[in-house]
């Protein structure tokens, strides 16, 4: 079984408040005599189903050329569903009797909160649960091995507790060896708790950047 987590990316995709919008707008155009339709699309690193790595908040931690392939495997990757409420947090309270085998390089979170993003963005961008940098230290305490962690929201971040939210990104990317993040994933499918899964991640540009946003699948790990 194959199971696509990251979301299509367009104009309407909502973004982390203060994100620029993506754009497209004409190169070239039939219409104004030129001989092709051609257009130039400007995107943030962070729009979308997106990955940050840990030049995101450390000015010398690796970039997606450094991390990443065109095609970037990880195995064995868990999902737990811990439901969440919208401005709540994710502490290490919660995490601490995971469940989860030691051998993981990825954990992924399904808090629910997938819910709000087509029926209310304004929620899903403002509300939406964040993580505690206490996660952290629980994390790669059970999970020494682990190099991912992906969320079901916009960000591990919440715009109302900003400086939590830059000490967990800190906590995750610039510390040794680094976790690097997905955000803003489609976790809606049910059942994704059910098996342990190989995830592949396509970077859809691989250069010197701090993130970029990514097509992810899951595939049931044998």
């Amino acid at each position: 079984m194959r199971v696509r987590i990251s979301y299509p990316l367009n104009r309407k995709s909502p973004l982390y408040p203060g994100t620029p919008p993506v754009s497209i707008e004409a190169f070239r155009s039939i219409g104004r005599g030129d001989s092709a339709n051609s257009c130039i699309i400007t995107l943030p690193g962070h729009a979308g189903t997106h990955i940050d790595l840990p030049r995101h908040f450390c000015s010398s931690g690796g970039t997606a050329v450094d991390l990443l392939g065109a095609e970037t495997t990880v195995e064995p990757v868990y999902c737990i569903d811990l439901p969440k409420p919208r401005g709540d947090s994710i502490t290490p309270g919660d995490l601490r009797h995971l469940g989860v085998p030691g051998d993981a390089r990825g954990l992924l979170v399904r808090t629910g909160f997938f819910r709000y993003r087509s029926s209310d963005p304004e929620i899903y961008t403002r509300e939406h649960p964040w993580v505690h940098p206490g996660v952290v230290g629980i994390l790669r305490e059970k999970l020494p091995a682990l190099i991912l962690f992906g969320v079901d929201t916009i960000s591990i971040s919440n715009p109302v507790q900003r400086n939590m939210g830059h000490e967990a990104h800190r906590s995750f990317l610039c510390e040794k060896p680094p976790i690097m993040l997905l955000e803003d994933l489609d976790l809606s499918q049910e059942n994704l708790s059910r098996y342990p899964w190989k995830l592949t991640i396509y970077p859809l540009f691989l250069d010197e950047l701090d993130g970029v946003p990514v097509i992810v699948f899951l595939e049931q790990s044998l």
